[in-house]
C-alpha cells in the first residue's frame, strides 16, 4: 500500500451516525465540530491537513475497510482541510448529481470502531 496523504483518528460515533451509514452515507467531521452535527457525524481528529488533491480512483480506509472513491465533488477538498469534514456516499450512484462537498465510493460501508485509523491513500 502506497503511504496515505491524510491520516486521522476515529474518536467517537454519534448515536445516529449508524443508522445513516446503514443506510449509505457516512459523514466525517474533525474536531471542533458543531454540537448539533455530533450525533449525526463520525468524529475524527487527523495528524494535519491533506498532503495531496483528494481524487476518483483513491482509497479511503476506515481501519481495515477499504472504499474506492469513485467521484469527488468540487468542494470536498476545501471542507476537508478546513473542517476534517467529507460525506461518502456508496449510494445512490451519483449519476443521480453528487453534492459539491461530497464523495463517492464503491466497497464495504461499516462504523468504524473509535480509536480506528482513516487514511486516504492514492492508488
Amino acid at each position: 500500500m502506497n503511504a496515505p496523504y491524510y491520516q486521522s483518528t476515529i474518536l467517537r460515533v454519534g448515536n445516529e451516525a449508524a443508522d445513516l451509514i446503514d443506510g449509505g452515507v457516512l459523514i466525517l467531521f474533525g474536531e471542533p465540530l458543531p454540537g448539533d452535527l455530533e450525533s449525526l457525524s463520525v468524529v475524527h481528529k487527523p495528524v494535519d491537513t491533506p498532503a495531496q488533491e483528494i481524487r476518483p480512483g483513491d482509497e479511503l480506509w476506515l481501519g481495515e475497510t477499504r472504499l474506492t472513491l469513485t467521484a469527488v465533488g468540487e468542494r470536498a477538498q476545501e471542507n476537508l482541510t478546513t473542517l476534517g469534514h467529507m460525506v461518502v456516499y456508496v449510494a445512490p450512484d451519483p449519476v443521480a448529481g453528487l453534492l459539491p462537498g461530497a464523495v463517492h465510493a464503491e466497497g464495504p460501508l461499516a462504523a468504524p470502531e473509535p480509536g480506528a485509523e482513516l487514511r486516504l491513500v492514492r492508488a
